[in-house]
């Protein structure tokens, strides 16, 4: 509705007026019977003051309007507070404000008749506005002033003028019916409109209801809901112009009789008008009938743009053909409003105009347009061949996730589709599950290096490590996941990939480069050629040297110019990335190898700089699960801290044991010796299945208990834990309990337990003083134990001191009283000969023991060197005068001697040995294996130390018989290569039966250096030492068993858990030459990675006095 007019505000007014003629003369009544039409609430305060004299019949008698005569004015608040209570006459306007209206003469005219009437300062110079309206009233008045001067005698004079009938519409037909082509769901459109007002008169019964609709409007939140309320009846039912506001108000609160409305509307540009509105709601509605005529008019009115907006948002359904340009066009009119086609339209106009060579246009159109079906992939794909279009690469990417099979496979074999969208393209697939996508899902994988994702397939599907044995193979090397658990199901995946590969077909989607370097990591180099072809001369060169330097024969120093000019040439080399990868891998595999041959040579420049080595490849970005396995396998042998890899345990598998064990090597080196005994030990409570190395791992966790007086937690473990017990010597237990008797102040029961530990091994017969020579003796030696197993020597030495006094017998410290002459020599006179002559006085009765004071003397620090070279000479003639009588088990802490140990070999041992050898004739380099292993590090060693006459080596019957017997055929040794593929036509072409003798026979004479044999067995009380430990023995079968292996066992007292006759014969060969006398030989140790001799080394070495060695470390601590 437009701004109110006179006319409508007389028609109001009269309205009101009109409803006094029945109320009677009760003012009250009159009051409220004039408030009650539609009207009222349409009228401004000013023309209510009117309606409300006339309910009133104010006289010119009445009181002041102004002053009210001496009518007090009301107070609000309970003390009359500031505000006052406005009459309703008080709305009536001033006689200033109603000359200033635009309202009409007699309204004016109206106002000023009261105003004169009832004030009594009344403005004289008023009078000639009066005159002058009331010459413009004479022409005619609106029939509301008569009605009032009947009602209101105070405007009895407006009752003299002549009354006219005024027809006001305020607004031409055709100009409003024009002003309608607006969308009815535009709201400030729809506002605007109805402020025109109407072409025809209303009544106030429909001026309240379009009055109330406006004001909805106005507020910003139109109740919708309620307009059909607020038109009904005033605004319902109406004819040619009503029916087209009725219409237009029904569609703008989407009401389905708007279209019923509308469609009745007949005649000229009022039934146009109509059927434009009535066309907007069929197609907001999805009915297409007349969609082209409304899409591409040109009108430029608010009810042709809607059209057209209307009719290109439901362009999808249009079902029309249109040009590339239509659709360009329909564009443009969605972008004005900021808004774009539909999807599909979208795709269908990219297509359109990629076909007329517009890629630049298309490219834009799709931007950020969501892909749904193959042919909207088929049309990115097109543009993406032909451009570089970021747009529409992410919008691939984006979509990925939304696409069919159809697509992801278009996605993943598309011309420039990035390698990342390709392979988030096959992820995609793999997540669905589809079988018969897999080769293509894996090549991506193999294109971008994603082996995660590889090995997901795998694990999903472990069957397809048959099929792709080489893509397994890849994955081993380069998996850098960070779940230990992942990677023993990688280690299952990699067994069943050896055992297929050989009957696999080549890998087509895998480089001859790549598979060459997968050979040659994987231990074997079958072919070098695809590698050397991407290396230049420098790259070729530098790799043959470090590969020669780390072979068996090589000298085992690497210079680290070639490391770096071979990692600069692979940096320069044209490669692929799983290339590029495989060739980092093979970088790191040769770092890993220098550093374990730093290691084994064990100086303190090539132990730091393997240290520093390892730590930089464990904090390296991806490193792999192997590369972490090795390192943390290094650490465990050397027991070197490696900071870097105890972060990579912390970030990925805190809870492991592994985190605990490299822990612990870190505090160690700290000194923090006591913590490293509590990680170690919660280390082998975390490996609690696997016995063997639980029991390595908690001894550690003992010594270092024993470096760091932490008796009682030592003496804990050992009480809880009977089959570890019986892994550790009684000696050890003894050392152990007695610091923590020492420590707890049991004192006595610390002297009691050592008397009785000497009882129990001395030699029992009936003349008590031999039993006290006997005790004194195991005392004796007890006083030496800590320093000849490098612990502690107190509060050990001195509660055996203390024992040695109760045991009441001169004799019985005789020795250690001659050892404490000698130190007291050193530390003053340092004469050597005084203690060649104390030496020689106990040799006397005791060789041994004069053996052992110049072996004291030798290596006190108390002597310069050739003082103590000297003393070596004497203590050698010694020797050499009773080495007849002294066994070869009391001579392992005689090193001033320099006697060679005796390395007994395992089967183990030869067996690895011959592997390694065949393995450099498989391989077309001759070098061998370039994989690093613990067992691969230990025969070389062996082998080292052989060929620089350190050890004598000796291979015993037994282990001769079960080595040629499991070498009997070429085809029984090709069974032992379970671990590495062996290419069987180039075994087959090599490795005969004849050829196979001949190394055998080779590696046999390689380890056994000494000709002297074991000699007789018969003494040694196997038996009883077996059953004494059978607790661990039950423990190492039950492993044995659990890991699929089938041991075979022998039965002792019905229980079949005990070692088979080989290392039975062994163990009783080993205890034969450690009693015996041999001139030649310092000590006696079984190289052996058995955990039948492993996990009893030190009961053995107690019992029998030979020792086990498992690793080079361990046979470098012993020979070095």
């Amino acid at each position: 509705m437009g701004k109110p007019t006179s006319g409508i505000m007389e028609d109001y007014l009269l309205e009101c007026i009109s409803s006094l003629d029945k109320s009677g003369t009760d003012p009250l009544r009159r009051k409220k019977a004039v408030q009650r039409p539609k009207a009222w609430s349409l009228l401004p305060n000013e023309w209510r003051a009117l309606a409300l004299l006339a309910a009133s019949n104010a006289s010119v008698d009445a009181p002041s309007i102004e002053t009210g005569g001496k009518t007090s004015r009301g107070r609000i608040g309970r003390r009359g507070g500031r505000g006052r209570v406005r009459r309703t006459e008080d709305w009536l306007s001033s006689s200033t404000d109603a000359l200033d209206s635009e309202w009409s003469s007699a309204y004016r005219l109206a106002v000023l008749l009261i105003h004169r009437n009832r004030v009594k300062d009344w403005d004289s110079s008023l009078d000639s506005q009066l005159d002058s309206l009331r010459e413009d009233c004479i022409s005619g008045i609106h029939p509301v002033w008569e009605a009032l001067a009947k009602e209101a005698p105070i405007l009895a004079e407006m009752g003299r003028f002549p009354v006219i009938e005024i027809n006001e519409s305020g607004i031409d037909t055709k100009s409003w019916v024009e002003s309608s082509r607006i969308d009815p769901l535009d709201f400030l459109q729809v506002k605007d409109w109805l402020d025109l007002g109407l072409p025809f008169r209303s009544d106030s019964e429909q001026d309240h209801a379009l009055h109330s609709i406006r004001r909805d409007i106005a507020d910003g939140k139109p109740r919708m809901k309620m307009w059909l309320r607020k038109m009904k009846p005033s605004l319902r039912g109406m004819r040619a112009e009503g029916a087209l506001l009725e219409g237009i108000l029904l569609a703008a609160i989407s009401s389905d009789q708007a279209l019923q409305v509308l469609e009745g509307i007949e005649g000229g540009l009022l039934e146009e008008v109509a059927k434009q509105q009535a066309q907007l709601i069929r197609i907001r509605s999805g009915e297409m009938t007349d969609w082209r005529v409304s899409a591409l008019n040109e009108s430029d009115d608010n009810l042709s743009r809607a059209l057209r907006v209307a009719a290109w948002k439901e362009s999808e359904h249009c079902g029309e053909e249109l040009t590339a340009d239509e659709l360009l066009m329909g564009s443009t009119i969605l972008s004005e409003i900021g808004e774009v086609l539909p999807n599909p339209v979208r795709w269908e106009l990219a297509s359109k105009l990629a076909s007329e060579n517009r890629a630049s246009e298309a490219i834009e159109i799709i931007g950020e347009a969501d892909i749904e079906n193959p042919r909207h992939v088929s049309t990115a794909l097109n543009l993406l061949s032909s451009s570089d279009s970021e747009s529409i690469s992410q919008a691939i990417l984006s979509s990925i996730s939304e696409m069919d099979e159809e697509g992801l496979g278009s996605v993943i074999s598309g011309e420039g589709v990035s390698i990342d969208t390709r392979l988030e393209a096959a992820r995609e697939l793999l997540n669905r599950d589809s079988i018969r996508h897999t080769d293509v899902v894996l090549n991506t994988f193999i294109e971008a290096a994603d082996i995660g994702g590889m090995l997901a397939v795998f694990e999903e599907s472990p069957s397809l490590a048959e099929v792709y044995p080489q893509r397994v193979l890849l994955c081993w090397h380069l998996y850098s996941g960070s779940e230990l658990s992942e990677n023993k199901g990688l280690t299952e995946l990699r067994r069943v990939a050896l055992s297929s590969i050989g009957g696999s077909n080549k890998d087509l989607h895998l480089s001859d480069t790549s598979i060459a370097l997968i050979s040659l990591l994987d231990g074997l180099a079958q072919e070098v050629e695809p590698i050397h072809e991407k290396l230049d001369s420098d790259g070729l060169r530098s790799l043959n040297e470090v590969r020669r330097a780390l072979s068996v024969e090589g000298d085992r120093i690497v210079r680290e110019t070639s490391i770096n000019n071979l990692s600069e040439s692979v940096s320069k080399a044209n490669l692929s990335t799983i290339e590029r990868r495989l060739f980092e891998a093979l970088l790191v595999s040769l770092q890993l190898n220098r550093s374990a041959m730093d290691l084994q040579i064990g100086t303190k420049e090539r132990v730091e700089e393997a240290v520093r080595s390892l730590s930089n490849l464990s904090w390296s970005n991806g490193v792999s699960m192997k590369t972490v396995g090795t390192v943390t396998d290094l650490v465990v042998e050397y027991n070197i801290g490696v900071p870097s890899l105890e972060d990579w345990y912390r970030r990925h598998a805190k809870s492991s044991p592994e985190l605990q064990i490299v822990r612990a090597a870190i505090l160690r080196e700290k000194g923090d010796r006591l913590n490293a005994a509590r990680a170690y030990k919660d280390a082998a409570g975390k490996l609690g299945e696997d016995f063997e190395k639980s029991s390595l791992v908690m001894r550690k966790a003992l010594i270092e208990f024993a470096h760091s007086a932490g008796w009682k937690e030592a003496v804990s473990i050992i009480d809880s834990n009977p089959a570890l017990a019986s892994t550790v010597t009684s000696r050890f237990k003894l050392y152990l309990r007695t610091g923590d008797h020492h420590d707890a102040e049991r004192r006595v029961q610390a002297s009691s337990e050592l008397l009785a530990f000497a009882r129990d091994r001395g030699v029992s017969n009936d003349e008590s003083s031999h039993l006290a020579e006997s005790g004194g003796e195991v005392l004796e030696s007890l006083l030496r134990y800590p320093e000849e197993h490098g612990l502690p020597s107190e509060p050990f030495v001195g509660r055996v001191r203390a024992a040695m006094k109760d045991l009441k017998s001169v004799e019985t410290g005789r020795q250690s009283d001659i050892e404490r002459s000698v130190l007291f020599e050193l530390r003053g006179r340092r004469d050597p000969e005084v203690v060649v002559k104390m030496a020689m006085d106990v040799a006397e009765g005791n060789p041994l023991g004069g053996l052992r004071i110049l072996e004291k003397a030798i290596y006190s620090n108390l002597l310069e060197e050739n003082q103590s070279e000297a003393l070596k000479k004497s203590q050698r003639a010694l020797f050499t005068s009773h080495s007849g009588i002294i066994p070869v088990k009391d001579r392992r802490t005689l090193k001033g001697l320099s006697l060679k140990p005796l390395i007994i070999v395992d089967t183990n041992i030869l067996i690895e040995a011959l592997k390694d050898d065949l393995l450099r004739e498989l391989s077309v380099d001759n070098l061998g294996s370039l994989d690093w292993t613990v067992e691969r590090a230990f025969h070389w060693m062996l082998r080292r130390r052989a060929q620089e006459e350190r050890v004598v080596l000796f291979v015993p019957q037994a282990a001769e018989g079960e080595f040629m017997h499991r070498t009997k055929s070429s085809q029984s040794v090709l069974q032992l290569f379970s671990d590495i593929y062996i290419d069987k036509s180039v075994w087959d072409d090599i490795i005969d039966d004849e050829f196979l003798s001949k190394r055998t026979r080779e590696v046999l004479s390689r380890f056994n250096t000494w000709s002297k044999g074991a000699g007789k067995t018969g003494g040694v009380a196997l038996d009883d030492f077996l059953v004494k430990h059978k607790d661990a023995f039950f423990l190492i079968d039950e492993q044995k068993r659990r890991v699929g292996k089938a041991p075979a066992r022998t039965t002792i007292n019905g229980d079949e858990i005990y070692p088979e006759k080989g290392d039975r014969d062994i163990m009783s060969d080993a205890a034969s030459i450690a009693a015996s006398c041999h001139a030649d030989i310092g000590s006696v140790l079984v190289a052996t990675r058995d955990s039948d001799f492993r996990l009893v080394s030190r009961a053995l070495e107690e019992e029998f006095g030979f020792g086990v060695v498992g690793d080079a470390q361990q046979l470098n601590d012993r020979v070095l």
